[in-house]
Order: C-alpha cells, then structure tokens, then sequence
C-alpha cells in the first residue's frame, strides 16, 4: 500500500529538520501555523495571563493543573512579580514568563508589537484572568485562536470561594467538564469559617495532585530537624494579629517539644524583624526572605505553618503543610486556603467580612481580637498530630 504524504505535512517536516540542524537562525515558535493540530497528538497549547498576587495566583493553581489533566495541554503562564517561577517550581503550568517583561507591556496598550503578537498567537487558547474588557479586546483584535475571559473573584456579596469560582467560569466556558477527578481532601475549618454545605463539599474536593516540587535552593541551608514557620505578615496591616500573640504561641511551641521555631518575613513586612528579635530573649531564628523558592524549600521541611490571610498562608496550604490561618476582616468562606490539612480560625464578630468593602476602620477588632494563643496552640497540636505521617515533599502518604 503507498502512503502520500500531504503537501503541507510534507513541507513542515523540511522546516522543521531546516530549523533543528540550524536552530540559531530560526524561532522555532513561528513553526506553529505550519503544524497541523492533529499531528500526532500535539499537546494543546494555552496561555493563561494573571496580574494578581502571590495569593490570588495560588488559588488559581487549582485551575491550572484541573486544564494541565483534563485537557492534557501545555499550559504557560504569564504573571507579575516571576511568580510563576514557583508555578513552574511546583509543576501546575509548564512554562512561565514575567509581564514585568518590557515587550510584554504593549499587551495593555492600543499597539501590539509584531513580537508580542507572534508570542501570542504560538498558543491556541488564551485565558486572561482580569476584570478588564478593554485588554480581551485588545488581545482578541491579535489572536487567530480562542480567547477567554473570566473574572478573578466572585462579586463581593457572594460568599462563593475564589477558586470554585474560577473553575466554575472554565467549565461554563467548555475548557473544563469538572474539577478533574479530585480525590476528596482531609480539610479542618473551625466553626464559624464553614461555608454552605454545597460550597464546602466542592471545595473539599479540589485537592491537588502529588507535587513533583524541584528547587534550586541549597539543601544545606536548611536545618535536618522539623521545625515550625510562622508568618506574622500580611499585605495589609488590617490584617495582622498582635505580633506579641506569634511570639507567645513561639515560645509555647518550644515548651511543647514541636521542634524549634521559624519567623519568616519579607519585604513587606521588613519593620517586624527587629521588634522580635528585640522581644525574644530565646532567640528565635528570624529569616529575612526575598526569595519565593527558598520560601518552598522551607515549607517542604515545616512540621506546621501559622500566618494570616496571606499569599504564603495559602502557599503553604496549597503545598501541603499543615497550616494554621488566622483571619480577621476578610472572608474565610471566600478566602480559606485550599489544602489537605488547614485549620481556619476567626474571631466571633457581631459584624461581617469587611475587607473588601473598603470600609475597615475598627478600633475593636473582634474578629482577630477574639484569636487567642490558646486556640492557635490547640490548632497547631491538631494538625500536627493528622500530619504524623506527612512526607517532607510537602504530601501527605
């Protein structure tokens, strides 16, 4: 029997050798019009752009990997701040690039540049996670393939969690059937942070897959024993339980044999490293981080993490440490970190989340006031103990 080969396949196989034997000379991403999109199975690709913080990227990370799974694609993601480093890091998007990048600034102006374009338009689908229709636009007037826009949080009215959200819009939107088969999670909330039941069993579900997690921290850097990191900062001082409290939890946590102590704070909150260090007589080891992959490196090795509403809070949880978070304004049944084991712990308050309403100006501060070491303590010995078995790459076996 002969086989013809088509003209088209025929001539991308000729540019394809062309362009491997001399690679230096061609961009290998403009062979993406000559390839047929059934050639043997090739990954789709698609491009997801997130302007968002290190939280409110983490939440999509969910998301990301239920596209990588269910559509078997090829996902890259383009951020703020290299975030998507740690994305790559933890293996939830397959490649990543920074928009702090100066090509990449014409994407939110009237003129995109012809390399900005071609950059685009390698990728079948783009997933732009924004509230601007004016960038959707712009983005669609220069890619020949699909584009889609959603919105990175509910209305502020709705008490519908961040990343069911998110995986919502994928699915209304086709790119996603369900939550990818998430095996149902162990997840801990205290009383007053559970959702409506409906809301709480999806988000149950959305556990991660096994992280395959590769660093390029030096392990020597890091103590052998287990240890437990605390995060006293927050992006917003609203947010932030008394300092004093994180060093009283840190000095019962010593007493309790749990291992030695971690305070770990970055630049945002650099005016905290000298007051513990001037409060502590026990000499608690106080990390100054600018770096996110020392943060994971870190994380991995926790017995437990204690933080605020915060982006590492919900790193931490998304990575699989037992973590404690401590919420004050802001609203847990939106905002609760997704991970295998997570204590949520908020005050009782006679009023409801404010944060997002912009209209915090308490001077009693009920929801975080009403956080006691006592009950941090007794969440962390939880956790601890349902963590008993947890590996130090950040699962649990």
């Amino acid at each position: 029997m002969t086989v013809e080969r088509t003209p088209t396949l025929h001539c991308s196989i000729l540019f394809l050798s062309s362009a491997l034997r001399d690679r230096d000379r061609f961009d290998l991403s403009s062979c993406r019009a000559l390839r047929p999109e059934s050639f043997y199975g090739m990954k789709k690709k698609i491009l997801v752009i997130h302007q968002g913080a290190l939280g409110d990227l983490v939440l999509i990370f969910p998301a990301l990997m239920s596209l990588k799974h269910e559509e078997k694609a090829s996902v890259a993601l383009l951020c703020t701040n290299g975030l998507g480093k740690i994305a790559h890091e933890l293996n939830v998007v397959n490649e990543h690039f920074s928009l702090e990048r100066a090509r990449f600034y014409c994407l939110f102006s009237e003129e995109m540049t012809p390399v900005v374009k071609e950059f685009i338009n390698d990728y079948d689908t783009v997933v732009l996670i924004s509230f601007s229709d004016v960038i959707e636009r712009h983005i669609r007037q220069n890619h020949r393939g699909k584009v889609h826009r959603i919105s990175p949080r509910p209305p502020v009215e709705e008490e519908t969690h961040v990343t069911l959200h998110l995986i919502r819009q994928l699915q209304r939107k086709r790119l996603l059937k369900n939550t990818c088969g998430f095996e149902p999670q162990k997840r801990v909330h205290s009383p007053s942070a559970s959702g409506p039941p409906k809301a709480d069993r999806e988000l149950q579900s959305l556990r991660s897959k096994p992280l395959s997690i590769t660093s390029n921290m030096d392990g020597s850097l890091l103590r052998k024993e287990r240890f437990v990191v605390i995060h006293p900062g927050a992006g917003s001082q609203k947010k932030r339980w008394p300092l004093k409290n994180f060093i009283q939890v840190a000095a019962a946590i010593r007493g309790m044999n749990l291992g030695e102590v971690v305070f770990i704070i970055g630049p945002a909150e650099s005016d905290l490293a000298p007051f513990i260090k001037a409060r502590t007589k026990e000499g608690f080891r106080v990390d100054e981080v600018y770096d996110l992959s020392y943060v994971t490196a870190l994380l991995r090795q926790a017995r437990c993490f204690i933080g605020h509403d915060s982006g590492v809070t919900h790193l931490a949880a998304f990575m699989g440490t037992p973590t404690v978070a401590i919420f004050g304004p802001s609203s847990p049944k939106r905002w609760a970190p997704v991970g295998h084991a997570v204590k949520v712990l908020r005050g009782e308050a006679d009023c409801a989340p404010c944060f997002e309403l912009g209209v915090v100006d308490c001077k009693d501060r009920q929801c975080l006031d009403g956080v006691s070491a006592d009950m941090v303590l007794d969440a962390v010995r939880e956790l601890v103990h349902l963590g008993g078995n947890r590996g130090c790459d950040g699962g649990f076996r």
